[in-house]
């Protein structure tokens, strides 16, 4: 590396690499462009001073440099957290969701970018707290970039037209296992040549060392052959203390299945539910047997009813975020064992309370009651919602480039209760959704107040906004159970 090319972003991937006592993580500092500057002209001299040494290390130069200025000057920010540039993808990508999660605190640089033909793929950061991996990427093309890496709404029309259209995601395998299936959350076109986005891999319920090994090797990217492998090391020993764990060890009598609440855990980035099964009878391994047992079209997981509602003590729901899952051979304590990620919460609660539920696909949309009220400018506006609970429409505010509604959920699921909420026009065309992914926001203050953004709409028509009473959501109330996570 020459001093010419030491620019900032060399500067700052460094101070990924500096590591800290607890006493001086939690120091609040800024670093101006002077001082930034000055840190930068101190480093190429001792680098100028030991380039002599075969030996020499710019990491090394770094943290002396850092841990000296710690001691001489309380503005200078140890993990660079407000130097411009540094801000991590993944704290880009989920930030954007009123999602609190200091991911940037510690997400890990890695900054490593591969071209062939004519698209660099760049690993920017990545996370890990032992039960998922987040990885935050930038895909860079030159031609525009729009016409062939799809996002939203895009992807979904692809798969509609195209059976065998697959959206790309990463795998990876992690200290040579491969992962589970990631998922995204909904990538960002910065420019029309430049990508970004940041995958979660699920890596189950595992007790992995601080260091991870990470091998991801792609060879498709929308269509686009080519060779991006990375081969990096991703430590969670900066999270791991600040993670807690609880293994209950509650059995749960099912229909189908006695559960076994194996693990919670409580992390900076998430909240994890770990459940193993065992099939009451042997022939529900088959899940046409199970079908037919219970008089179902459809069954999609592990068993009959594997969704689940989870209230905190004061009874606030804890959003999922997502699951996975997989049959367990030749064991005699288990059949299956599921992994539920939710939102990350800020207090751990005394308990939790879980509620079971499945759709019932074979409900068609004419057995589902839709309930609409005419817009008039008049606040509040109350829509039922069945037996789930209802939604209060307490504002709706215009913008030019989209319209936001303001509510209050109450019921049985809040968060699901949100997003079951739809704009008719006045030839009942449906506004679309701005929200990505379709996913509320919560209010930071009051968490039965959810924001959801639709596009814009015409001062010309006529709108109603309505919902539906939800009766194809299978809620399981007489099977609810309590996780108690203290004094266990």
């Amino acid at each position: 590396m020459s001093s010419k090319k030491f620019e900032d972003n060399d500067l700052l991937e460094l101070f990924n690499y500096v590591e800290l006592d607890d006493k001086e993580e939690n120091l609040e500092f800024e670093m101006d462009d002077l001082r930034k500057k000055a840190l930068k002209k101190r480093i190429m001299k001792q680098v100028k001073n030991e380039s002599r040494h075969k030996k020499f290390s710019y990491k090394t130069a770094v943290a002396a440099i850092v841990i000296g200025l710690v001691f001489i000057t309380a503005n200078v920010s140890i993990f660079a957290q407000n130097i411009p540039g540094l801000k991590s993808i993944i704290q880009y990508i989920y930030g954007s969701k009123n999602d609190n999660t200091k991911y940037e605190r510690y997400s890990q640089a890695i900054n490593e970018s591969i071209t062939d033909n004519g698209v660099t793929f760049t690993i920017n950061d990545a996370l890990c707290d032992g039960s998922s991996l987040m990885i935050g990427y930038t895909i860079k093309s030159q031609g525009d970039i729009r016409k062939f890496v799809l996002t939203g709404d895009k992807i979904i029309e692809k798969q509609v037209k195209d059976s065998s259209f697959v959206p790309f995601f990463i795998k990876a395998k992690i200290n040579g296992q491969e992962t589970a299936s990631g998922s995204s959350y909904g990538g960002r076109y910065k420019d029309e040549h430049t990508y970004v986005n940041s995958e979660i891999l699920d890596l189950g319920d595992k007790d992995l060392p601080d260091k991870i090994k990470v091998d991801i090797n792609i060879n498709d990217i929308y269509g686009i052959k080519g060779r991006w492998d990375f081969r990096f090391i991703v430590s969670k020993k900066r999270m791991s203390k600040d993670i807690v764990d609880y293994k209950p060890n509650d059995r749960i009598k099912m229909p189908d299945a006695y559960l076994n609440i194996e693990r919670v855990r409580f992390t900076p980035i998430a909240t994890y539910m770990t459940i193993s099964g065992k099939y009451i009878k042997e022939e529900y391994k088959n899940p046409d047997k199970r079908k037919e047992a219970f008089n179902e079209d459809v069954i999609m997981g592990n068993t009959l009813y594997d969704s689940y509602f989870v209230l905190d003590d004061s009874g606030n729901e804890i959003e999922l975020r997502g699951s996975s899952g997989h049959a367990v051979e030749k064991s005699n304590t288990m059949d299956f064992e599921d992994v539920y990620r939710f939102e990350n919460i800020k207090h751990i609660p005394k308990y939790i309370t879980v509620i079971p539920y499945k759709m019932n696909y074979s409900k068609t949309e004419t057995e589902t009651k839709a309930v609409y009220v005419n817009i008039n400018g008049k606040y509040p506006m109350e829509l039922r919602q069945g037996n789930m609970g209802k939604i209060t429409v307490d504002s709706i505010e215009y913008k030019k480039d989209r319209t936001i509604v303001t509510c209050t959920a109450e019921g049985k699921a809040p968060f699901l209760q949100a997003n079951e909420i739809y704009i008719m026009d006045d030839k009942n065309n449906q506004v679309g959704r701005k929200d990505m992914n379709y996913k509320v926001k919560r209010d930071t203050v009051d968490p039965r107040k959810y924001i959801l953004e639709f596009d814009p709409m015409s001062k010309n028509k006529k709108y109603k906004i309505g919902t539906n009473d939800l009766s194809s959501y299978d809620v399981r109330n007489d099977l609810k159970f309590k996780i108690q996570l203290h004094n266990k």
